[in-house]
């Protein structure tokens, strides 16, 4: 049996999310690059890459999925009941991807979605996904040293500063460990 990738296997609920591969979504590409669109606002681009500014048609959402399906483990986050696509973790194995994995990760959440527990909940349910799974040694995520909130997320739920340099002065690193059994 072919083993799964971790965008094909990752899949987990919380009390309000639901995350899962964005393959699912693909029967439905353009309805999906609508939400690629949507989610993508001048504030919740601010410091990222400019291949990931200016997303205002279907066509370049298109192609951002594209790139992120290239690059990434891609995963779209639901808001549970309404069925709508809020948000995105993107998943990085290490460059050596041998057991157990060290992996990297980045998540985003439309604007609307601020400030209301949604990231803590997103993110604690990704860790409670990674020891399930068991083969994840240590899970890392890059941050702008001004998004006090994302910050505030990856603290509460027990990440730590990294010694990690990261691209900038401006970006720091978050890591979590888990106990290996």
């Amino acid at each position: 049996m072919k083993k799964q990738t971790i965008q094909q296997s990752c899949y987990f609920t919380t009390k309000r999310l639901s995350v899962e591969g964005w393959a699912k979504h693909k029967s439905s590409e353009t309805v999906f690059a609508q939400s690629v669109i949507d989610i993508l606002s001048p504030k919740v681009t601010q410091s990222l890459p400019d291949g990931w500014q200016n997303i205002d048609s279907i066509s370049k959402a298109l192609q951002w999925l594209k790139d992120r399906d290239a690059d990434s483990h891609f995963l779209s986050v639901t808001l549970s009941g309404s069925g709508n696509i809020i948000g995105y973790i993107f998943i990085y194995e290490t460059e050596l991807a041998t057991k157990p994995y060290e992996l990297r990760f980045g998540y985003l959440l439309a604007e609307p979605f601020w400030g209301q527990g949604l990231g803590t909940e997103l993110i604690h349910g990704l860790l409670l996904w990674c020891e399930a799974i068991g083969d994840i040694k240590s899970i890392s995520g890059g941050v702008e040293k001004h998004n006090i909130g994302s910050i505030k997320v990856l603290e509460k739920t027990g990440f730590t500063l990294s010694e990690e340099k990261g691209p900038s002065d401006q970006v720091v690193f978050y890591q979590y460990e888990f106990k290996q059994l």
